[in-house]
């Protein structure tokens, strides 16, 4: 029995001393499991973690590229939860923020080009009156390139543009208003127009050529009735002053002296006759001018013919012509267009006469974009007073002694009925330029021969 409890006591003693093993054994067995455990979920968390951050740092990084405005990036991401779905409807918006944008851009294009080809000049402005935009038409009309400023645009006739803007505060507002265009006055109506997003648009269109035309209508019209007042009593005026002629020498017992003056006076009622009816041909001439027929010309050609005409009247006048042969053909009437040149030429040699020095000058070039030709005719003659220069082209007024005030008249009409422009300016250092201004002849109207297809 003893033996017995010995070795139990000994027994329980080996297990107390195996205990503190044990357990040592299972904490830390205990604490592999807890660390396998950790280690497990950072693990699985950082896993899933990636699978939302992943596609939103691609979302966020596409949003940058969008909003800098590289509309061509897209989030390439595979994902088939919420994100997935979050993904695909950003790249569609992105698909369409991208048509959208085009679409845009394709309609600014278009409006560009609308506005670039128009007659009128378009001006716009922002609200501290900077200029943001002008058209092809405003840049010729007013000879500017890349004008920041209004100031830069209208120059001394700004005053006048900045009170109808004040103006142009809720309504469009449109006024005449007369500017110095390439040093000549142009009428024009100006119309201002205030944006709901802010700032102004102007809109300029050159009525100079209609207020001549109109004036030139009402002259023709008078013209017209003029030459029917005065031609029918001339004839029989003549009939009578000839009549008288032949009877002077069957007067009984006239004396000489008396048939003298009956002569004088019938000779001077014949001359001063025909005087009135060569003047009523003008009136004529002037009301009913032919319809011009264009069809393409060479301005070197025309020049030359016209030319041709004044051999032996130009011995004493130093004379340069200077028209290149490569110049664009011009869509005009021939016969027209050499009539106001014989005319401009006429008005030059007549300047010349008994100047000291006589010079003629005919030069042609491009301008305004190359869209127009421009021939100017130069003297160094006597020259014109400026006063008298705005109204050369009124018909009836004339600085020539003998002039009948229709040539330049009939020229203006000519020209205009071009659609284009003639002017007069002083030449430097004396004499007078007269400007003479045709289209150019452009593909589109190469086959243009209507009458009126150059009138305004």
């Amino acid at each position: 029995m003893t033996a017995k409890l010995a070795e139990e006591k000994q027994h329980y003693q080996l297990l107390v001393q195996n205990q503190k093993v044990f357990r040592d054994t299972y904490v830390i067995i205990l604490l592999l499991m807890t660390v396998l455990v950790l280690f497990a979920a950072v693990w699985i968390g950082l896993f899933l973690s990636k699978r939302i951050t992943v596609p939103i740092e691609a979302l966020s990084e596409a949003t940058r590229e969008i909003s800098a405005g590289n509309l061509d990036h897209r989030v390439h991401i595979q994902a088939d939860d919420e994100l997935g779905l979050l993904v695909t409807l950003f790249n569609d918006m992105a698909e369409q923020l991208q048509g959208t944008t085009r679409e845009l851009e394709a309609r600014r294009k278009y409006m560009e080009i609308i506005l670039e080809s128009i007659p009128t000049g378009v001006v716009s402005v922002d609200s501290d009156l900077r200029v943001n935009k002008v058209n092809r038409a405003a840049r010729t009309m007013f000879s500017t390139e890349d004008a920041s400023s209004l100031d830069e645009i209208f120059g001394q006739d700004v005053d006048a543009i900045r009170e109808l803007l004040r103006a142009a505060n809720s309504n469009s507002v449109t006024r005449e208003i007369d500017f110095t265009v390439h040093g000549r006055p142009a009428h024009t109506a100006v119309t201002a127009t205030q944006l709901t997003a802010g700032g102004f648009v102007l809109v300029i269109e050159d009525l100079t050529e209609v207020a001549r035309a109109q004036k030139a209508s009402a002259w023709r019209e008078v013209a017209r009735r003029l030459a029917h007042e005065i031609k029918n009593p001339l004839t029989p005026i003549q009939l009578s002053a000839e009549r008288i002629a032949r009877n002077i020498a069957r007067l009984p017992a006239a004396p000489s002296r008396v048939t003298v003056v009956i002569e004088e006076c019938v000779q001077a009622i014949v001359e001063e006759v025909s005087s009135l009816k060569n003047l009523v041909d003008e009136f004529v001439r002037f009301a009913r001018l032919p319809a011009v027929s264009r069809i393409p010309n060479s301005m070197k050609d025309l020049v030359e013919r016209t030319m041709a005409l004044y051999e032996g009247r130009l011995d004493s006048v130093k004379v340069t012509v200077d028209v290149p042969v490569d110049l664009p053909p011009i869509l005009m009437d021939p016969l027209q267009m050499k009539r106001v040149l014989i005319n401009l030429l006429d008005n030059a040699l007549e300047a010349l006469g008994g100047e000291p020095i006589q010079e003629l000058i005919l030069r042609c070039e491009l301008v305004r974009d190359e869209t127009m030709a421009r021939l100017t005719i130069a003297d160094t003659g006597r020259g014109i007073a400026s006063d008298d220069r705005e109204r050369l082209f009124t018909p009836y007024f004339s600085t020539r002694k003998n002039g009948t005030g229709l040539g330049l008249a009939i020229s203006s009409r000519i020209v205009a009925d071009h659609g284009g422009y003639i002017g007069v300016e002083p030449n430097t250092p004396r004499g007078t330029r007269f400007v003479v201004e045709l289209p150019v002849c452009q593909e589109s109207s190469l086959s243009m021969t209507s009458p009126a297809s150059g009138s305004r």
